[in-house]
């Protein structure tokens, strides 16, 4: 018995010293994001990845941080372009409730809209707040979390302009869901407005009052930029006679630029874009060991390192439809919240915004 009793003991402490190194590694998982030089970690970070991740809540805007929430909870909480995340220990992850929250700020609390007393056919009618929800917003609600998610619905559908946009909105007690007919018969054509940054920042200087002006040889594309020049926050540094390429591809195109110092990036536009660091070095395979249909190439260097290494990217985008990449010179200015990129020989500003949907090309 006495055997079995210290063998019971060994079992018990070596079982110990394996759970606790993983339990530790558990806690220390951290996500960082470049594109904003925030990290993510613990319990929010798995509530960011289990509900959506970047398409859901966008990038974090904040470190972790300990804030007083309506007056009522303090905690800790970690802000989001389109979302708050609070830790409420127990209770688990719970999202902020921005809708209210950014009318509230504005002046005009949701209890001040006009409530209905019924849905139109085809809707769904919530009692609790007096207010409906038709398609595509009512697809949108029950596809991606309904109640738990979004709240109840605290405004009926309207028109709003939001920086250079203007279209159909709906508030709940979350979120803002925003029509984008621009984007019709794609997965975006509902979009959640990037409350968290218009709550974080509510009542801060506009973009006239930034310390750096936007340069003088991309004034004119700025201006024209659409949607979410707004939301691209202060211009910062400008980069001139830095080296570029392009290439076009079947469903989109690949833009590399050279801002110095080992900042190489890689923007591939389709359906949106997406950011890569361009990691291709000298010695490296030149072009992927692929075989392109007739009159199709694989891209080269960084742009076929990329292409190759995501295949969701590469079904996207397909194949180049240029056997090299065109070399340019650009003109490149970095803002709080995205990219300006002129390539000098083709005249063409490529922005890239707040987030992946955030794109435009514009040429003369």
């Amino acid at each position: 018995m006495k055997l079995k009793g210290w063998l019971l003991m060994f079992m018990c402490v070596a079982l110990a010293g394996m759970l606790i190194p993983q339990a530790s590694h558990a806690q220390s998982r951290t996500r960082c994001f470049e594109e904003t030089g925030y990290c993510v970690s613990g319990a929010i970070l798995d509530y960011w990845e289990r509900n959506g991740g970047l398409a859901v809540f966008g990038y974090p805007i904040t470190n972790l941080r300990t804030e007083t929430v309506e007056g009522v909870w303090t905690g800790p909480v970690q802000w989001f372009e389109r979302d708050r995340l609070e830790d409420h220990g127990a209770e688990g992850v719970l999202a902020g409730r921005l809708g209210a929250s950014i009318l509230e700020l504005q002046n005009r609390p949701w209890t001040t809209f006009p409530q209905i007393d019924r849905a139109p056919r085809g809707c769904r009618y919530f009692a609790e707040t007096g207010h409906s929800v038709c398609q595509p917003f009512i697809g949108y609600w029950e596809r991606n979390g309904g109640l738990m998610r979004f709240g109840y619905p605290i405004t009926e559908p309207m028109r709003e302009k939001i920086g250079d946009w203007t279209g159909t909105v709906q508030y709940f007690e979350r979120r803002r869901m925003e029509h984008h007919l621009e984007n019709r018969g794609t997965q975006y054509e509902v979009l959640l407005g990037l409350l968290g940054k218009d709550v974080l920042n509510f009542g801060q200087p506009p973009t006239a009052a930034c310390q750096t002006p936007v340069a003088e040889t991309l004034r004119s594309a700025y201006d024209r930029i659409e949607g979410f020049r707004d939301q691209m926050g202060c211009p910062g540094a400008v980069f001139t006679d830095r080296p570029a390429s392009v290439q076009n591809f079947e469903r989109g195109l690949m833009l590399w630029t050279d801002l110095g110092d080992g900042d190489r990036r890689i923007y591939a536009y389709v359906r949106g874009y997406r950011q890569y660091t361009d990691t291709w070095q000298e010695g490296e395979p030149d072009t992927p060991d692929v075989m392109a249909p007739s009159g199709f190439y694989p891209p080269r260097r960084g742009f076929g390192k990329v292409w190759i290494n995501d295949p969701s990217l590469r079904g996207d985008i397909g194949w180049a439809v240029e056997q090299f990449e065109r070399v340019e010179n650009a003109t490149v200015q970095l803002f709080d919240n995205g990219i300006m990129i002129k390539l000098q020989g083709a005249n063409t500003v490529y922005v890239f915004g707040p987030d992946r949907w955030n794109a435009q090309i514009i040429t003369p």
